[in-house]
């Protein structure tokens, strides 16, 4: 299996904690660690955050356009 972070190798490894022992992935190139409760939890927030956008656009006017993330370059050679 391949890291979702990194791309690295994902092994599967014996995980302990408080709550007791249970099975997942660690990626050997970065550290992320998944297991199924993880995985879960990530699917359920980004059908989350889909369901957001999809409400919030009809409540956008139809004149503004939305921003895009990040600064604006300027061009090169000017301060």
């Amino acid at each position: 299996m391949k890291c979702p972070k990194c791309t690295g190798l994902l092994i599967q490894e014996e995980i302990q904690e408080h709550s007791g022992r249970f099975h997942g992935w660690r990626c050997i190139q970065c550290g992320l660690r998944l297991d199924q409760t993880i995985v879960q939890n990530r699917h359920d927030d980004h059908a989350d955050a889909a369901g957001d956008l999809a409400g919030s656009s009809s409540h956008c006017s139809p004149d503004r356009r939305p921003r895009t993330a990040g600064r604006q370059k300027r061009p090169a050679g000017k301060t």
